[in-house]
């Protein structure tokens, strides 16, 4: 089976569609909205990926450029990444990651940074079999508002 992975544009939306409806459906109850799907891509430091095999999508990664003031260097945050439960194990995630990877050199990155929960075991073993570094002190909370 052939693997294929691409970031998608405005005229990949079906695939964000898959992927929203069978792989992040798997983990989460979701839906989606083709309007702010559109909205989404339309901002180009907004990254949406997907990995197909045979036109199927098997998983997908959402990043995100994040600006900064004190350089002119940028920074990816690796948002979410999700595999079909049939596929994991095989290294898709970790191509999509390393796709990102060389994208963001590509786009004059510092460094991509990635949320996970500690307890997230496989997420961990991922991003470490990247080379991502743990940080030495675990003491981050990410607080939430919501409106």
């Amino acid at each position: 089976m052939y693997l294929d992975i691409f970031r998608c544009g405005i005229n990949e939306i079906k695939y964000i569609k898959d992927a929203i409806s069978n792989v992040k459906s798997e983990e989460d109850a979701c839906s989606f909205n083709e309007e702010a799907i559109k909205n989404f891509l339309l901002n180009d430091d907004n990254w949406f990926y997907v990995a197909t095999m045979d036109e199927k999508v098997v998983a997908y990664a959402i990043a995100y450029v994040q600006r900064r003031l004190d350089t002119t260097k940028n920074m990816i945050c690796l948002y979410e990444i999700g595999t079909l439960k049939c596929c994991r194990k095989k290294g898709i995630a970790k191509k999509i990651i390393n796709t990102i990877v060389e994208h963001g050199k590509l786009n004059d990155a510092m460094k991509i940074w990635i949320p996970t929960n500690t307890s997230n075991a496989a997420a961990c073993a991922l991003y470490r079999s990247i080379g991502a570094e743990e940080p030495g002190v675990k003491d981050e909370i990410i607080y939430n508002y919501r409106y």
